[in-house]
């Protein structure tokens, strides 16, 4: 299907109609949702220091084989794969929005500047008062690049995507080597908490760390930013992992907020090194998959799918595979290992979510009939499945809610992410069986064409 025809003459710029969808795009949308929450559960349930270092641990949980077997696997084949595979398909979605808005005769900034605008008032909502690891206020931040691409030719902006991608790649390098150099001349003054230490019960900092939890539940320890400050807003700091868990299994709102901001704010400032260049590297693959009809219906777009997922699967696989087998080989404090798992989690990250994207699309609508449709459907309320993962998390995680965050391990994490995302699965075929659309799409879309979309 040739890009110039993609998109008839229209009177007036309207949301996409459910029958002009691409229903394989919607059932990645839908399967992306689950593959982001099983990340996303160590960001709601542990301390940023323990989400974020796989050698840093809360004191109180204990971690069996069965729960790092359950870490390699999500890291492996989910972290930075199914977010990925989302920024490309957000990629792919914008640039056709602009596309439409310029077949239709309008500039393709008139309801762009609209879409992203409330993409970012939502985003910086849900970062600052329901969950910090939003990737909303990015997205819309990074998308005014992926509009101003979108005329470019498919050939021009895959150079730009590759181009970018070795940024990622070059930035990976460096920061992992810095932090190899780092932990190679530690001084061991840093006030921190590893498996190993907590394995063998008799370690000062672990000691250190049980202390202070001990205090802060006395309330003698400092809260809030007092913490931040007190741990040089190192968030592996004992003392920054005692009041976070702290203030998210204890309240009150204040201190929360306070973390909930000040994690907001780092991951932005680690943005700026890394994942942001990552998403843009997949959204402008998504400008090049609208470009080059790579999601089309005709046979010659099915054979090149099929080629791309098989090209992708056998190169991203292994490195996936052996992003996580580092810390396996070489062990959990090695700093070695460190530096391979991130370099290879990137490059990994990178690959295999092409190869996800062409077989979801591919392969998707084969599905059984109820599967596919439940799929597309939760991929056509894409963000409010998302923000719902996050406001039902929240609730499980938090003070106000069943207080678990800082007392679970990854297996428990896991079957929390497959039964939350299986239950918003239900509720959006069910709602989609009942309206048009989902109410926060409706919210949006609103906010895009300033006028009721229906």
């Amino acid at each position: 299907m040739a890009f110039e025809t993609a998109f008839p003459e229209a009177p007036s710029l309207a949301p996409v109609a459910t029958n002009d969808r691409i229903r394989g795009v919607d059932i990645a949308r839908g399967i992306a949702l689950l593959g982001i929450l099983l990340v996303n559960t160590r960001f709601f349930f542990t301390p940023l220091g323990s989400a974020i270092d796989p050698t840093v641990r809360v004191p109180g949980i204990e971690v069996t084989t069965a729960d790092a077997i359950a870490w390699s696997v999500v890291e492996a084949f989910c972290s930075f794969k199914f977010i990925s595979l989302f920024s490309m398909l957000f990629g792919f979605g914008l640039a056709m929005q602009a596309a439409r808005a310029e077949s239709s005769g309008r500039a393709r900034w008139e309801a762009g500047a609209r879409r992203l605008a409330a993409m970012l008032a939502i985003g910086l909502a849900h970062g600052l008062l329901v969950w910090y690891g939003d990737i909303l206020t990015l997205y819309a931040c990074l998308g005014v690049v992926v509009v101003l691409c979108a005329r470019l030719s498919a050939r021009t902006v895959l150079v730009i995507a590759g181009a970018v991608a070795g940024i990622v790649m070059l930035l990976t390098v460096l920061t992992s080597a810095l932090q190899y150099a780092a932990s190679s001349l530690q001084d061991g003054t840093e006030v921190r908490v590893t498996q190993t230490e907590q394995d063998e019960g008799d370690s000062s900092v672990s000691k250190e760390l049980v202390a202070i939890l001990e205090a802060d539940m006395a309330k003698d320890a400092p809260r809030g930013a007092e913490a931040m400050l007190a741990a040089q807003f190192n968030p592996r700091d004992a003392r920054w992992i005692a009041a976070e868990v702290a203030a998210f299994r204890e309240g009150p709102f204040v201190d929360a907020f306070a973390f909930r901001a000040a994690n907001f704010a780092m991951s932005y400032v680690a943005a700026l090194f890394g994942y942001g260049w990552h998403a843009l590297a997949m959204m402008l693959l998504g400008v090049y998959a609208l470009r080059s009809g790579l999601f089309a219906s005709d046979p010659e777009a099915s054979r090149r799918r099929r080629r791309i997922a098989r090209i992708s699967c056998a190169i991203g696989l292994p490195l996936a595979i052996a992003a996580p087998g580092a810390f396996w080989v070489f062990g959990l404090e090695s700093g070695f290992a460190a530096f391979c798992h991130l370099v290879l989690l990137e490059a990994g990250a990178l690959v295999l979510p092409i190869g996800y994207a062409c077989i979801a699309v591919e392969w998707g609508p084969r599905l059984p009939g109820i599967v596919a449709e439940a799929l597309a459907r939760t991929g056509r309320m894409s963000l409010t499945v998302y923000l719902a993962e996050s406001l039902v998390c929240t609730a499980l995680a938090s003070w106000w809610g069943f207080a678990l965050f800082g007392t679970i391990a990854d297996v428990r994490m896991v079957l929390i992410a497959l039964s939350v995302w299986v239950a918003l699965v239900v509720a959006a075929t069910l709602w989609l069986g009942r309206f048009r659309t989902g109410p926060m799409e409706w919210l949006w879309r609103s906010a895009t064409y300033l006028r009721n979309p229906g």
